[in-house]
């Protein structure tokens, strides 16, 4: 299985998060549901409606590819969430630094490597990681713009503020596809670049989130280092869903973790629909296992959609993208 890293280029501002207008719902990287989804739309608009149904039937069976969340990268360091375990580390080091530990939220490769390999961390360590969360939090800045809606009944207008985030020169987000099939790889690209020209995100119609792939190549380095790792934990990089026969067992799996729920409007091609989706629950990306998770796609479809307005099946991304990812080998 071939796996590449694609960095995005953002043209403007970006509107990221699942509910909500305001800027503490608004975020600076992509989680793999919404990615999946983005990608499932821009294929519909790109190769029509029956090749998006063949193509999540294929996932439905096998997914030809896996996919990461978004991560930021500023110049040459790409950022990966901090793993949630930290037996590693000793107990002196913990009441010593414990604020600081807490803070750490964002690794960079060299500091995940070390983290995930369970190394001696020691002070020093603590303290270069918790610098390079400045250079995180320097690589982009948020914006509040005021925005006017209209009720649809009554036509009242009323006033939002809604959140923006832009990336500063350098910087944007990047991911990473493992392809089983990989006659799926120029596929890949070009639904990809047309999420780009779509937009992906919210505020769309104000220009938000659209992208150029400024690079798609095959992993090399540290990334191929981390990626095969050789031990006996898995942490994820994308968000997870069990299957139904992982649910039965996953709480045994389970060794640092955390979840999310997500809802939302339903997206089909172009245009959002008046309708919300159901929720559903994720394990988060950082999340540590002590097996390998599979995952699965999630039937989010309303019971009582009117057909005139959704006329296909909705679905939410939950396949585990993890590190390591013993089948790249």
């Amino acid at each position: 299985m071939k796996v590449y890293l694609y960095k995005l280029k953002f043209k403007g501002a970006t509107h990221f998060g699942d509910t909500g207008i305001d800027l503490e719902n608004v975020s600076e990287w992509v989680n793999s549901d919404t990615l999946f989804s983005a990608l499932m739309n821009a294929n519909r608009v790109l190769n029509g409606k029956d090749a998006t149904s063949t193509l999540i039937g294929a996932f439905k069976d096998k997914p030809p590819f896996l996919i990461s969340s978004l991560f930021l990268y500023q110049g040459d360091n790409h950022f990966l969430p901090r793993p949630l375990f930290d037996d590693h580390i000793s107990r002196d080091l913990k009441r010593e630094m414990g604020k600081e530990l807490k803070k750490l939220r964002w690794l960079t490769l060299r500091g995940f490597l070390k983290w995930m390999n369970g190394s001696n961390i020691k002070k020093v360590d603590i303290e270069e990681m918790k610098s390079l969360q400045d250079e995180y939090r320097n690589a982009f800045t948020y914006e509040i713009r005021p925005r006017v809606t209209l009720d649809r009944v009554t036509q009242n207008s009323a006033i939002y503020h809604a959140g923006y985030v832009h990336f500063k020169q350098g910087a944007g987000l990047y991911g990473l596809v493992a392809f089983h099939d990989e006659s799926y790889i120029e596929h890949f690209k070009n639904i990809l670049k047309t999420v780009g020209e779509i937009g992906l995100g919210g505020e769309r119609t104000y220009g938000a989130g659209m992208f150029e792939i400024v690079s798609f190549d095959q992993v090399t380095g540290l990334f191929e280092e981390i990626l095969n790792i050789n031990i006996p934990i898995y942490t994820l990089i994308s968000l997870y869903h069990p299957s139904e026969s992982e649910a039965v067992t996953i709480v045994d799996k389970l060794i640092a973790f955390d979840t999310l729920r997500k809802k939302g409007w339903i997206t089909s091609g172009r245009y959002a629909l008046p309708l919300k989706r159901k929720s559903v629950g994720f394990i988060i990306e950082g999340s540590v296992l002590g097996e390998q998770p599979v995952g699965s796609l999630v039937d989010v479809t309303p019971d009582s959609a009117p057909f005139e307005i959704l006329n296909h099946r909705v679905y939410r991304y939950g396949y585990a993208f993890t590190v390591p990812l013993r089948s790249a080998k």
